[in-house]
């Protein structure tokens, strides 16, 4: 995906160019602000609801387990 991104991002063609580097912001900002800070922070803020999960869906995990 690197190499995809970055091969767009220097392309002569505009569009390409701008497609290039607007997805490789917008899959930074995911790994490092989404992945890193939000979504650590919103299981902590949930605790245990954060495991909740549905009626056929606990029995068939309990099952396998």
């Amino acid at each position: 995906m690197t190499t995809v991104l970055g091969a767009m991002a220097t392309s002569e063609l505009a569009v390409l160019k701008l497609l290039g580097v607007g997805l490789a912001l917008a899959v930074l900002v995911d790994a490092t602000i989404v992945r890193g800070l939000l979504v650590p922070a919103a299981m902590r803020l949930l605790g245990h609801r954060n495991w909740w999960a549905p009626g056929p869906l606990r029995r068939l995990h309990a099952a396998s387990v």
